[in-house]
């Protein structure tokens, strides 16, 4: 008995380097869309941060608020402005005098970004400000209890306000918007009973 030993012929070949191409390709392609979502999940994150840090910043202002104000220094309050009107500080960060020293802090979006002015009252020793607080933020929505704050007649009375921040992020030509929101209690009158 003879044994034919031959190598491979041409299509076991063939057929083989298909084999490892198409599980190249195929793995490739996986790894490709893998780091395109990551990218995107990323994306995503980083806006959701973004969005929750100017949310941290403006609740901290109004947990402090005696008042959301109609108006102060040419910003009105509507449901793209708020103007808060909080206690003056001392050098120590310490509430000077709750019922008598304030300082007024107001945000609104402009040219895609979010502006945070802070004006200090006579003897206060919180520093005036006027700058972008968060860039490319798309929009900024003000309500408070479910109503918004262009609706609400007599702002004064605001114990609770609901901000939302949207924030958009572009990548790989697809736009991603990202809303986050949170609801905070304003100090307000209880103030007066704070000796």
């Amino acid at each position: 008995m003879k044994i034919n030993k031959k190598g491979l012929g041409a299509f076991e070949l063939l057929l083989a380097s298909f084999i490892v191409l198409l599980t190249v390709v195929v793995t490739m392609e996986s790894f490709v869309f893998i780091n395109n979502n990551g990218h995107v999940l990323m994306s995503y994150f980083a806006s959701y941060l973004k969005g929750r840090e100017a949310l941290d910043q403006i609740s901290k202002d109004c947990r402090m608020g005696i008042r959301v104000m109609d108006n102060y220094a040419g910003h009105t309050t509507s449901d793209n402005c708020l103007v808060l009107k909080i206690p003056s500080i001392d050098s120590s960060g310490n509430v000077i005098d709750v019922n008598d020293k304030f300082d007024y802090v107001a945000y609104w979006v402009s040219g895609g970004n979010l502006w945070r002015q802070v004006i200090p009252g006579i003897g206060s020793s919180r520093p005036a400000s006027n700058s972008i607080f968060k860039n490319a933020v798309e929009s900024i929505l003000f309500a408070s209890e479910g109503v918004l704050m262009s609706s609400v007649a007599h702002k004064t009375a605001i114990t609770r306000v609901t901000a939302w921040v949207s924030i958009s992020e572009t990548f790989l030509g697809r736009d991603y918007r990202i809303t986050p929101g949170t609801t905070i209690k304003l100090m307000n009158y209880e103030w007066r009973f704070v000796r």
